[in-house]
């Protein structure tokens, strides 16, 4: 066989000897250009379709891999927009470059462009929530709403607390539920109809997490008077009126007697030894307490009666 470019006699392919094959054929099909559209509100980007949010640099060669076409074994290497492919033919060693184009353009990408929109899946209620309960609450309804890659609509302030407008339906199931699990608080679920979708009913659910407010209320245990001095997770924390600590599970308050008990204004008028002078502002009459765990002196102090018997509480 004779090569019908330049005579040589011996194996051809396609007609042409290896020398000639080589400079002519194309064994690798690299993309020309590149499109990148970066989002205008956020720091995402769309490459090949698929938006996108990391690495844009390692996300940009992953895209141009994919996207070679190749005849032979080869690899390959980008260094910023050149691409080099190496393999060999027949024993010989075969390269190929090329200079990629990137094509940047500008747009809102979905979930921003929802976001705008005010669009939402799901509501979170947050009610009565002391200032640090609040915060934590806060804090988890963000990272769930970044981890699942999602967005808050709105945050409003309420009467009792907030409410938090999420892109995500899932994003606020894991959130309301960690809230209720971490922090205390009683979950209700909700749901409404939004609209309907492709024929199908489509409903926005909404989670309301209350905490009741209970640190500072009196229960009895045992025959014994507790106030009820901090909550953390799912216990409580409780302190008798000798100062005796203790905790109770939430799911306890069941089975306790909850006291209604009037919180009143005393004046420390004597000191002597462990306890207390104090004149009840309500009544103008002194009364003999213990004094309550921490106090410092004050003149200002606070009182509880219970069965005839009166106590410092703070």
């Amino acid at each position: 066989m004779f090569c019908v470019e330049c005579g040589r006699k011996g194996k051809t392919y396609h007609g042409l000897c290896i020398d000639c094959y080589l400079k002519k054929k194309k064994f690798f099909s690299i993309p020309s250009s590149v499109e990148v559209t970066f989002c205008r509100e956020c720091d995402s980007y769309r490459i090949g379709g698929e938006w996108k949010r990391g690495n844009l640099d390692e996300d940009l060669k992953e895209y141009i891999r994919k996207n070679i076409k190749a005849e032979i074994d080869y690899e390959c290497t980008i260094d910023n927009s050149k691409v080099t492919c190496r393999g060999k033919f027949e024993g010989r060693d075969v390269e190929e470059e090329r200079e990629i184009k990137i094509i940047e353009k500008e747009r809102l990408c979905p979930q921003c462009s929802l976001k705008k929109g005010g669009y939402f899946e799901a509501i979170i209620q947050v009610r009565d929530a002391d200032k640090e309960k609040m915060r934590k609450a806060d804090e988890i309804i963000k990272r769930n709403v970044e981890k699942s890659k999602t967005f808050i609509s709105r945050k409003e302030k309420v009467r009792g607390g907030y409410d938090y407008y999420l892109g995500s339906k899932k994003a606020a199931e894991h959130s309301a539920k960690e809230i209720k699990d971490m922090l205390g608080g009683e979950m209700k679920i909700s749901s409404t109809l939004a609209g309907v979708k492709d024929g199908r009913r489509v409903y926005r659910n909404t989670y309301s997490v209350r905490f009741f407010p209970l640190v500072g209320k009196f229960v009895k245990i045992d025959e014994k008077l507790y106030m009820i001095t901090g909550m953390e997770g799912k216990k409580l924390e409780l302190r008798d009126m000798e100062g005796r600590r203790r905790s109770i599970y939430r799911e306890d308050l069941k089975r306790v007697v909850n006291l209604e008990l009037k919180v009143r204004d005393g004046r420390v008028v004597y000191e002597e030894g462990n306890y207390l002078y104090v004149m009840d502002m309500e009544n103008y009459k002194t009364v003999v307490v213990r004094k309550p765990e921490g106090w410092k002196g004050k003149k200002e102090i606070k009182i509880v009666e219970y069965e005839g018997k009166v106590y410092a509480v703070g």
